[in-house]
């Protein structure tokens, strides 16, 4: 260790940060603060950093930073040991990431029990909101309509089943809440898993077993070479209970024309969609107006900035007695 308290580096536009970690660090750790330049750009782009912010940061061991920030800078940090992004998603640095050389630090990215449990709240509301046509009555208020069914046959979530793509951190969490609720949970996984556990009943390889036998469909994955495409080509025609397509992972999973289609054609009776291609969504996108589209602006799952100082400052008490530290990237993997 080469410190007993290495200072920590700062950069970060999120609102706030470093008093909550001046707050969450040790009286003995010493916070550097970088204000980066405040340019405006989407969410999913890079953002340079200027030559002198970059000389400030160029002895940094510990930084924590936004993605966009870091994107620009992955092999510009020759002393770096531990960086910790202060996002969820990775998919901006993994692009510029050469597997066969990876950087020279450890990298941590931001994932805490109440971001798990936020994407688990989504998910669950949009199915009790689809299921009991409180879309429809919020739609009939306007017109000032009594809508009330007549002996309807609601289904309830003991009466569903949920295939989850993903049983990472945020899969499992997603997995948890569902399966407590009474939901037969299915879920599609990368390798062989133990047949049930409180996140899962089942966890399969087999994607289109998952896809005939779901009544919604959740995709939790991360974006990867793997998962970039893979609802494309078709593959929802394998959906035998026309499902509902709930997608709070990433936008590239499927093209959001194959959506449409998938909805045209009737394999999925209905999409809802948190995250997209392209962020924000343009106005002229065909997903606005497209019958059984439910959208949300990318909000799934929107962290407190209190949340992400505290992780961050656990994972550096864990740095500094030399513990393995949370939610460590594989850089091959990409997540």
């Amino acid at each position: 260790m080469e410190t007993s308290f290495p200072d920590v580096y700062l950069v970060s536009k999120f609102p706030g940060i470093a008093s909550h970690l001046k707050n969450y660090l040790p009286k003995e750790c010493n916070l550097v603060i970088v204000p980066p330049t405040d340019t405006v750009k989407r969410w999913d782009q890079g953002i340079p950093l200027s030559e002198e912010i970059m000389s400030r940061i160029s002895d940094a061991k510990v930084l924590v930073v936004d993605c966009t920030y870091l994107a620009d800078i992955l092999y510009k940090l020759p002393n770096a040991k531990w960086i910790q992004t202060t996002w969820a998603g990775l998919e901006l640095l993994m692009g510029k990431i050469n597997t066969n050389q990876p950087p020279n630090f450890t990298l941590t990215r931001y994932v805490d029990p109440y971001f798990g449990e936020l994407m688990s709240n989504y998910v669950i509301a949009q199915i009790i909101n689809i299921e009991r046509g409180f879309y429809l009555y919020h739609d009939k208020q306007k017109t000032a309509e009594w809508s009330r069914p007549f002996f309807p046959d609601f289904r309830v979530l003991s009466d569903l089943t949920v295939g989850i793509l993903g049983a990472g951190k945020l899969g499992t969490a997603v997995g948890k809440l569902l399966k407590s609720g009474g939901v037969h949970v299915l879920a599609c996984v990368r390798s062989p898993r133990n047949s049930s556990s409180e996140s899962y009943d089942k966890a399969t390889t087999d994607l289109n077993e998952v896809l005939g036998d779901c009544d919604y469909l959740c995709n939790v994955l991360p974006s990867t070479n793997e998962t970039k495409g893979l609802l494309d080509n078709d593959v929802l025609q394998n959906c035998k209970k026309k499902p509902v397509f709930i997608n709070i992972g990433r936008g590239d999973i499927i093209k959001e024309s194959n959506i449409i289609k998938a909805l045209k054609e009737g394999w999925i009776s209905k999409a809802v969609i948190d995250v997209f291609e392209s962020e924000p969504l343009s106005p002229e996108s065909p997903l606005w107006s497209e019958p059984g589209v439910i959208i949300t602006p990318h909000v799934g799952a929107i962290p407190r900035i209190a949340g992400i100082a505290e992780f961050i400052a656990q994972n550096y008490s864990k740095y500094v007695k030399g513990e393995p530290l949370m939610n460590v990237v594989d850089w091959k993997k990409g997540y």
